[in-house]
């Protein structure tokens, strides 16, 4: 796909990867329809980027996501790319974590990555377009403290799948993006929090580590121009998603709970001082 004067629809457009995918998009001739639930940075994302067009939406909210994307497909002459990016971060042991943090976590990350899909795909259909749905290494990773996150993740990839399957007769081609810890505003935000340093405090630092966002904005680009059914940044987490039959095993899960009583103290602690609810979710969202 030669991305020149193409459309592209990109949720959670006020930061992080949905800005950065919007400015690299841009740069190379296309035109961007940002969503999100943040009107000011919005603004501020969609001002230098010139033809940007931008409407304000709650992915939580079916109506609101319809009337977003109907307003940017009419704004911009329909839809050829759709990016379902937008997501939050919680954390937090599952026996103790609020069950409204949890609940939201997959409101927003999975149930509003398909209402973005269901509001977007008639476009993209009529332009045989791709649709790219942002997962995460949390789909197939799993750890403690991210319970919440890793089965909304898993649940992206696997409606990202079947969408794959049953749109190919359509001619629309759909991918998955795969990341690990991305230097953006919720990574860095999870970092300030004691249950997010507890949670990551064992992991291998080959998995933990805070990575730069270009390069893992590089390939997502190469992949809607490729129309790739996947995308992967750090490239070796390919080879994990791989392998991920071998990863299910009683070695991994025990190497993995060495970091749980760390992160239940410190869970606990955040807890008594703020409530249960303000510690599930992290500084993002007190």
């Amino acid at each position: 796909m030669n991305l020149n004067g193409r459309t592209a629809l990109i949720t959670g457009g006020a930061s992080g990867i949905g800005a950065a995918l919007a400015r690299s998009l841009t740069e190379r001739e296309a035109r961007v329809g940002l969503v999100d639930v943040n009107a000011d940075g919005l603004a501020a994302v969609a001002e230098g980027l010139p033809g940007a067009v931008t409407a304000v939406a709650d992915v939580r909210d079916r109506d609101a996501v319809n009337a977003a994307v109907e307003e940017i497909a009419g704004r911009l002459g329909g839809l050829d790319v759709a990016v379902a990016n937008a997501g939050i971060a919680t954390g937090g042991p599952l026996r103790l974590v609020a069950t409204e943090s949890f609940e939201d976590t997959i409101d927003v990350n999975l149930l509003g990555v398909w209402r973005t899909v269901h509001a977007a795909l008639p476009h993209v259909l009529a332009r045989r377009g791709h649709m790219l749905l942002v997962a995460s290494g949390a789909a197939f990773l799993a750890a403690g403290g991210l319970g919440a996150y890793g089965a909304s993740k898993a649940g992206v990839e696997a409606l990202g799948r079947s969408l794959r399957i049953e749109l190919r007769p359509h001619g629309v081609t759909v991918g998955v993006a795969y990341f690990l810890f991305l230097n953006t505003p919720m990574v860095t935000e999870g970092e300030e929090s004691p249950v997010g340093r507890a949670t990551k405090g064992r992991l291998p630092s080959v998995i933990g580590r805070v990575r730069p966002l270009e390069p893992a904005i590089d390939r997502v680009v190469a992949g809607i121009e490729r129309r790739s059914r996947a995308v992967f940044y750090p490239p070796f987490l390919r080879g994990l998603f791989l392998a991920r039959g071998l990863l299910d095993n009683p070695l991994l899960d025990r190497v993995a709970a060495a970091s749980v009583p760390d992160m239940d103290r410190a869970f606990a602690a955040e807890a008594e001082r703020i409530g249960v609810d303000a510690a599930s979710r992290g500084p993002r969202w007190r």
